[in-house]
């Protein structure tokens, strides 16, 4: 009984270090997403939602000033899901302020009206969070917002269904 006790809490510990190593990484797991929806704005900015899962399948609907609307199912390698999910993490995402706005000026420099705004949620081992991002809003976190913003429109390749 006493060895089956100590081998139960060695392969607890094992688990337990693994798990932690696990929920460090960078890589993406089973419940990684990354989801990029743009706002309308005064001058007629594409409106649009782009969704990818950690097998690398992405859902892109096109709402207005799109080249293509509606549904569009793709896929991109996993090496790029990679790449994003480091960018995030490298990005400190999840310590970012939920909304940079109107709703949050705080921490805008200045702020101009009648500029898109965009949603961008990451979710990764676990973890999940959404950031509201008035693109007036000008600082440095809404520098790194739009930078990640970006990457995930030229990792999945937008442009062809938005322009």
């Amino acid at each position: 009984m006493f060895k089956v006790g100590i081998l139960l809490v060695l392969t607890l510990a094992t688990a337990a270090s693994s798990f932690g190593q696990t929920v460090k990484g960078s890589e993406p797991s089973a419940d990684t997403l990354i989801v990029l929806q743009r706002g309308a704005c005064e001058q007629r900015c594409a409106v649009y939602r782009v969704a990818i899962f950690a097998d690398g399948t992405v859902i892109y609907e096109g709402r207005h000033f799109v080249r293509q609307s509606g549904l569009i199912k793709s896929v991109i390698p996993v090496e790029v899901l990679n790449n994003l999910t480091h960018d995030f993490e490298a990005a400190g995402f999840f310590q970012l302020e939920d909304n940079y706005g109107y709703a949050n000026k705080e921490h805008c420099e200045s702020i101009d009206a009648g500029e898109p705004t965009a949603i961008l949620t990451f979710s990764n081992h676990g973890r999940s969070k959404t950031i509201v991002h008035n693109h007036g809003c000008i600082g440095r976190a809404t520098k790194q917002l739009t930078e990640l913003e970006d990457k995930v429109d030229h990792a999945v390749g937008t442009v062809k269904w938005i322009k």
